[in-house]
């Protein structure tokens, strides 16, 4: 996630708290206010100068398969969801009030996954979580910190009731396809996103798809 040290916390939860107000509003809640952030560095998965919890997968019987041909599997930290990730990707953790943050990112740091987890107890209503979605999008994976420098190519329901955003960055050289859905009395918002450089489609693609394909709610 393209983000800088501690303004990434910051305007995160600045973000949620607005979102989270105009949950709980009325009939026409109104639009969440975030402050613009400055231009992001760098490509994929880059979080500036933060230091973030460093919590790699842990094998155990329940979660965790012992690593023999290239692939772990991973169980979030509330039992949400689970998927196989290759085992030598690098991942990192972010957490902050009413909110966490998975990401693996790849040993060459041109591609991740990453999934955002939100939760202050509040409702998402009608089309909310669509706003909200678009909005982590524009203000976090833009890098530029522009909804100009985000293009949205595609939007599709999927099977399992989630929602499925493609988009690329302009100026940053990469493609996403982002899966939001809401759980829990729509209360809790899940964001999976598969994130890669342009220039290493061929190499990460079908790996990114397969990671996709392993999404399971335990």
């Amino acid at each position: 996630m393209n983000a800088k040290g501690s303004k990434y916390l910051y305007l995160l939860m600045a973000l949620l708290l607005a979102v989270s107000l105009a949950c709980s509003g009325g009939a026409n809640p109104p639009a969440a206010q975030v402050t613009p952030i400055q231009p992001n560095q760098g490509g994929p998965g880059n979080f500036g100068n933060e230091q973030p919890t460093a919590v790699p997968p842990q094998p155990t019987a329940e979660n965790s398969n012992a690593n023999s041909g290239g692939t772990t599997t991973f169980k979030d930290q509330t039992g949400l969801y689970q998927i196989e990730v290759p085992s030598d990707w690098v991942y990192k953790q972010v957490t902050g009030e009413n909110y966490y943050i998975d990401q693996f990112k790849s040993p060459d740091g041109n591609a991740l996954i990453e999934n955002i987890v939100y939760d202050d107890g509040t409702t998402f209503n009608g089309g909310q979580k669509g706003k909200f979605a678009l909005e982590l999008i524009y203000r976090f994976y833009s890098a530029t910190g522009s909804n100009k420098d985000i293009t949205i190519t595609g939007d599709q329901l999927q099977d399992d009731g989630s929602e499925r955003l493609t988009w690329y960055s302009e100026s940053g050289g990469y493609s996403a396809a982002s899966y939001f859905e809401t759980r829990a009395g729509r209360t809790t918002f899940l964001m999976f996103t598969i994130e890669w450089m342009n220039d290493y489609e061929d190499t990460y693609l079908d790996i990114l798809n397969a990671v996709v394909a392993s999404y399971s709610v335990p």
